[in-house]
């Protein structure tokens, strides 16, 4: 049946509504589950009365491969109150009746002139498939945060759900292991929120915490006051002071009566007996057992997963349009006179501990960030990536002493560390290679003008070193 509502602005016939243009198709409870024949429509509308529904049409949406599909607005009609991630954080938005179309025509039109931008080359790797999609979701959609939101759904009681829905709920430790990955490309920036515990075999964090006895692993334990009396110094259980007949403590070596605690008597502790095998304790055991798969696991060997609101730094930001670009991390730990990482860390270690040993010795850490090098890296092959960074490694080899030594962070972070020399010299020196650098580029690449921004800091003798350099990679990437 054909209807015209709101003064002709919009017209509904079958499940499907136009306005100004615009089409729209209707999804209701009873509707088919398949989306596949829905790309010629500009927009949906659900439906959202039964919020299992609601979800899974959304999330079969937002998950699809196809730009066309998990870009597509979404809109929400009879809305149920929900605390559904899902439901509040992919929905383009709510209306209380078809009346309220033409109110989403200007959202819709900005959405749809925001994808033109984006770059859509085929992903070289599942993380930047998957991390892609989401930076293409927040750029039409205006967004900068990637946020948790507790979830009873997931295995690990968070979601990220622009993230998340490409994974089933007991994959969401796959979701943490995108934001690292991302995280280590500085698309991202952490601020921490919370920490969760996950199970050695699966990484699911429905966990059931338990006390134990050391001698048997039941949980069947008994647990009482250990109390001490002062005049006869006898230990025992507080069990062994009571009687069946008043509720006054009597010691069992001395016969007296304890009246006054602190005067009399104290209890210093607590005494545990297992049920089990009678076996009496002070310290039990603490294990978790994964309600997924059932192993039992000590406290001590879960697995430890920062929970953390990510922002986009000004690369993340530009990979929507420009794309993400990564290099070959094992490449560049090829390149002679440098480290990777993991050795460098371990170096600056040493370091700490070698200034700390001398007060009148100093060292020197050095990061340059080189803003727009994957820009450069799409105007050179493949092949001459290394020599490039090798070309940098060299000006900064020749500029400082033989002890210095050099990392490669990633392929737009060099960090250095410059032994036993001033601060304000080690600066002259960063100002130095910083020029050749910028020279070395623009002579080269057609005039291209590399951005290299960086800072120089005394090795914190207080402050760890992973922190210091965390921080200060935090504050150069967000500032440019």
């Amino acid at each position: 049946m054909d209807k015209t509502l709101a003064n002709n602005k919009v017209e509904f016939h079958d499940n499907i509504l136009t306005c100004f243009g615009k089409t729209f198709f209707y999804f209701e409870s009873f509707s088919s589950l398949k989306i596949d024949d829905l790309e010629k429509y500009d927009a949906i509308i659900i439906d959202a009365r039964d919020v299992e529904f609601t979800r899974i049409i959304i999330k079969k949406f937002r998950s699809h491969s196809n730009m066309e599909f998990y870009l597509k607005p979404l809109f929400l009609i009879n809305n149920k109150v929900t605390d559904d991630p899902y439901i509040k954080e992919l929905a383009d938005g709510i209306i209380m009746s078809f009346d309220q179309i033409p109110e989403t025509i200007n959202d819709i039109n900005q959405i749809y002139m925001k994808i033109t931008r984006l770059e859509s080359s085929p992903s070289s790797s599942f993380e930047i498939q998957v991390f892609k999609k989401a930076l293409n979701f927040m750029f039409t959609r205006e967004i900068n945060t990637l946020k948790p939101i507790t979830d009873i759904n997931s295995t690990i009681g968070y979601c990220y759900p622009l993230i998340s829905v490409n994974f089933e709920a007991f994959e969401e430790a796959k979701v943490i292991e995108i934001l690292e990955w991302a995280e280590k490309e500085h698309l991202i920036w952490p601020d921490f929120q919370d920490r969760v515990y996950l199970c050695s075999n699966c990484k699911g964090g429905h966990l059931s915490f338990r006390e134990i006895c050391p001698n048997c692993d039941s949980a069947n334990m008994r647990s009482e006051d250990l109390v001490h009396h002062f005049p006869c110094g006898y230990i025992g259980a507080i069990s062994d002071f009571k009687n069946n007949i008043d509720t006054v403590l009597t010691c069992p070596k001395c016969s007296k009566n304890l009246r006054h605690i602190g005067v009399d008597y104290d209890k210093p502790s607590i005494i545990n007996h297992c049920q089990n095998c009678n076996d009496v304790f002070q310290d039990y055991l603490v294990k978790a057992k994964c309600i997924q798969c059932k192993t039992d696991t000590d406290v001590q060997f879960l697995i430890s997963k920062d929970i953390n609101l990510y922002k986009l730094t000004k690369k993340g930001r530009n990979s929507a349009v420009g794309g993400i670009y990564t290099s070959d991390y094992e490449l560049n730990h090829e390149i002679v006179g440098t480290l990777d990482f993991k050795t460098f860390s371990t170096m600056m270690h040493y370091e700490q501990e070698r200034t700390k040993a001398n007060v009148t010795l100093s060292s020197n850490l050095v990061v340059f960030y080189f803003e727009n090098i994957f820009d450069l890296y799409k105007i050179v092959s493949k092949s001459k990536e290394k020599s490039l960074l090798t070309e940098f490694v060299t000006i900064i080899r020749d500029n400082i002493t033989p002890a210095d030594f050099i990392c490669i962070n990633n392929p737009s972070i060099i960090s250095i560390c410059i032994n036993d020399v001033a601060f304000e010299n080690a600066s002259l020196m960063v100002l130095k290679i910083t020029d050749m650098i910028e020279e070395l580029v623009r002579d080269n690449f057609e005039k291209f003008e590399i951005l290299v921004v960086s800072q120089v800091a005394l090795l914190s003798k207080s402050q760890s070193f992973d922190k210091q350099i965390q921080s200060i990679i935090k504050e150069l990437v967000e500032k440019t």
